[in-house]
């Protein structure tokens, strides 16, 4: 799928974990999921009701759906072509999830109500039975699923257990309520670069945290361990770590005095054009803000020993920022610099 618009996965070690009761984990304890949380109820209320309108007695017939698209989605290609086996079934695998993972994009520009119609007229547009309805039970329990998610992000973090163990029992919660919303092949499909990485990033803080290592041990183990991902996860971390790397690098050439000019072709060939002239106007209204700051520190500091009064000086530096920041940047001004 070729879009240019970046899709926010929730993944295994985002999400809080629930700790006062567990699933049978590979320990022997035995743990429980935590109860809905009440303000989960709508969307899952939502969703009951969109899978059995779209499942009803039209047999799998859904309107389509006319609304303007948001925003968000206007230059997207949503043309997502989903696979079928040879007897005409779904393949539930990334394809689902990426059409899915779209359209869910655009919560907060649209409700839940609207999504789950627009994401089944497109369903609509392009299966036909068996794997229409295969669609509209893959997208209802993918709803779910996700609320699953969201009420395990809202529980609380048991503060007798290390980060480790926290993260540790996490995968494992979250392996059992894939294994309850997903079949093996599904879960697979859908979910295993994401453990993998998930994986990859719980051995890495593990190494980290290992005060038997030397710095120099650690960072051989760290190399070792992304030597050891497979090459499409490893494109998508080196991809991912990209601009934090640009980033670093950017700052240690302004540390040694190289120019402007050096930076941005620096940019230009890790990121390309566009996001080097990006960065390069950003950097520039950063220098601009860092010298309205520093003006205005230092005029603050002549206001501080002119020997005025504490109410004089007050009316001063309300004046000050007054004609040198709007309202917004005053009170980032006064974050800034501890001012009253």
């Amino acid at each position: 799928m070729k879009n240019n618009k970046k899709i926010l996965l929730v993944t295994s070690l985002t999400i809080a974990v629930l700790l006062t009761g567990y699933f049978q984990s590979g320990s022997g304890i035995s743990i429980v999921k935590p109860e809905m949380n009440n303000e989960f109820q709508p969307l899952l209320a939502s969703n009951e009701i969109a899978f059995k309108k779209a499942t009803s007695a039209h047999l799998y017939v859904v309107e389509s759906f006319n609304k303007p698209i948001p925003k968000s989605l206007e230059d997207i290609d949503l043309n997502i072509e989903l696979p079928l086996d040879a007897d005409g079934n779904l393949i539930v695998g990334m394809e689902v999830k990426d059409l899915f993972e779209l359209y869910l994009s655009a919560m907060g520009e649209e409700k839940l109500d609207d999504i789950l119609l627009r994401i089944q007229s497109a369903l609509a547009q392009q299966l036909t039975a068996p794997a229409l309805g295969q669609g509209y039970d893959a997208l209802k329990r993918f709803i779910d699923y996700k609320v699953e998610l969201a009420n395990l992000e809202k529980q609380t973090v048991d503060p007798t257990l290390s980060e480790l163990e926290n993260i540790r029992r996490q995968k494992e919660i979250l392996a059992t309520i894939q294994q309850e919303y997903f079949s093996p092949t599904e879960a697979d499909a859908l979910f295993t670069v994401e453990a993998q990485y998930d994986d990859f990033m719980l051995e890495h803080l593990t190494i980290q945290q290992n005060e038997n290592l030397t710095v120099e041990e650690k960072q051989q183990q760290v190399q070792a361990l992304e030597a050891s991902l497979p090459e499409d996860v490893r494109a998508g971390r080196e991809s991912a770590m990209a601009p934090a790397k640009v980033y670093e690098q950017a700052r240690l050439m302004k540390a040694e005095g190289q120019s402007d000019a050096e930076i941005y072709q620096m940019r230009s060939e890790t990121l390309g054009e566009e996001a080097a002239t990006a960065l390069a106007q950003l950097d520039a209204e950063r220098s601009q803000w860092q010298q309205r700051l520093d003006s205005f520190k230092s005029q603050y500091e002549s206001i501080e020993a002119s020997g005025l009064s504490n109410e004089d000086q007050q009316a001063e530096v309300n004046a000050l920022l007054a004609r040198d920041f709007n309202s917004t940047e005053s009170i980032r001004v006064r974050a800034l610099t501890g001012v009253d």
